[in-house]
């Protein structure tokens, strides 16, 4: 029988993402194209450790790293009262736990970019089953609950992006908006969007949701917001079992 429990209380651990530049990851010795800010210091995050950063300074690019992080600027150049921004695109290189990430960076004006060099897919497992091992499966759980609430996946995770909308009840809207798939331990984390779809205050309890529709190997259920007013949306995270999947 699957072992299914709820969390009914989440952690209050409140991570403040960076904004959108944090869903920007990259893959090994494939050429990713990028846009990184013109004007800020844009941040690339290793799995590892960084070996070397290689780009071209004739292209007005600067750059150093340290541990697991680089960090790359575009120079800005002061022509009397004006500034003038970077624009020509340039080749950035990579070494990252003894894996070549090519990134080709458009710069543009926009915030600082943070972006996350993915771990080639057999260094992915090792780092997640290392990263887990020790824990029973309870605090496993809770571990992947925690870094969704916070947006804050370890790098060796599969992340989808999803838009699938689910009927469970017609008191509220549904989607499915990310799978997160733990390679190397057998859990998976479904994150949805709940919207109130009724003019009277809606609780939304974690009950709810023990449902085949949200999935058939079900471990643990926890709502962001148990009470919505009309119209107001939860992140809903819901943690599975790979292996039993039907």
């Amino acid at each position: 029988m699957t072992n299914k429990f709820l969390i009914l209380t989440l952690l209050v651990v409140m991570v403040t993402a960076e904004g959108k530049a944090d869903n920007l990851t990259a893959p090994p010795e494939v050429p990713t194209a990028i846009e990184l800010s013109n004007r800020d210091i844009n941040r690339i995050v290793c799995p590892g450790r960084i070996n070397d950063l290689i780009f071209s300074e004739e292209k007005g690019l600067t750059g150093h790293f340290a541990e697991n992080n680089a960090f790359i600027k575009f120079k800005i150049e002061q022509l009397g009262d004006e500034r003038s921004y970077a624009e020509n695109p340039s080749e950035i290189f990579v070494v990252c736990d003894n894996s070549v990430y090519t990134l080709i960076a458009t710069p543009k004006d926009i915030a600082s970019v943070t972006l996350r060099l993915t771990a080639a897919p057999q260094k992915a497992l090792n780092a997640n089953i290392q990263s887990f091992n020790e824990l029973p499966l309870e605090k496993r759980v809770l571990q992947v609950i925690r870094e969704a609430y916070g947006k804050s996946y370890q790098s060796g995770y599969r992340i989808i992006e999803a838009a699938d909308e689910i009927f469970l009840s017609p008191e509220l809207n549904l989607t499915l908006t990310k799978i997160v798939n733990v390679d190397g331990i057998g859990l998976r984390l479904k994150e949805f969007t709940a919207k109130s779809a009724i003019q009277d205050e809606l609780t939304v309890e974690e009950a709810f949701f023990l449902h085949p529709a949200i999935s058939e190997s079900l471990l643990a259920v926890a709502v962001d917001n148990h009470i919505l007013q009309p119209g107001e949306s939860t992140r809903v995270f819901v943690v599975e079992q790979k292996e039993l999947d039907q």
